[in-house]
């Protein structure tokens, strides 16, 4: 999930420039442009992508309340094995 995170957020710095070739991009960033395409924040058109500005705020709460919640179930899973830990 971090990994996914961090090379979102990394392409999405990249294109906020402007319009980008697709051939300008790696496998890994295509991969992930599609996934963004999908989720709303990309268009591709015309073998260029760019970010829609107006879904961007949106994306980046949800983004950040999933990142949010993993690290709080992560912290509950440390607990609950501290715990059993602990009781023995």
């Amino acid at each position: 999930m971090v990994r996914t995170l961090e090379r979102e957020r990394r392409l999405l710095r990249k294109l906020r420039a402007g319009r980008v070739p697709l051939r300008n991009l790696t496998d890994d960033e295509r991969d992930c442009a599609k996934s963004l395409a999908h989720a709303g924040v990309l268009t591709i058109e015309r073998n260029e992508c760019y970010v829609r500005s107006a879904e961007l705020p949106v994306f980046q709460r949800k983004r950040v309340r999933l990142a949010l919640s993993g690290g709080v179930i992560a912290l509950l899973f440390a607990l609950i094995v501290v715990v059993l830990i602990l009781h023995r």
